[in-house]
């Protein structure tokens, strides 16, 4: 193949590709720790850690960032329906929010997030 073709076939190539559709929606995740530190609130990973010996605290689950018409959601872990909703978080275990959103012109992707809470030592 000369070095011609092989540009001319590297320019489709890279043509087709970025037609294909772009899914960037996110899960985040927000955990409620009272009197305590959180790090990550409003990502993918929240870790949470207290002293008052509860064995659990509240969190919230959202998808976030969609850009196209949304047909449903079919959450796996976390939440029900919707967008958004409030779990309680158990201490010591890791606590998943998982969502496939399907979109109206038939795309479908997955998003997660994960929760983790530690209370007294």
């Amino acid at each position: 193949m000369t070095p011609k073709n092989l540009l001319m076939v590297s320019v489709l190539a890279l043509g087709h590709f970025s037609s294909l559709p772009v899914l960037s929606a996110d899960m985040t995740c927000h955990l409620s720790v009272s009197g305590g530190n959180v790090v990550g609130n409003g990502t993918s990973y929240c870790f949470g850690q207290d002293f008052s010996f509860g064995g659990s605290t509240s969190g919230r689950w959202s998808i976030t960032n969609i850009t196209k018409s949304i047909d449903k959601i079919d959450w796996r872990k976390g939440c029900s329906a919707g967008l958004s909703c409030t779990v309680t978080v158990h201490a010591y275990t890791i606590n998943k929010g998982e969502a496939y959103i399907h979109y109206d012109d038939g795309s479908i992707e997955f998003v997660e997030a994960t929760m983790e809470y530690e209370t007294g030592f």
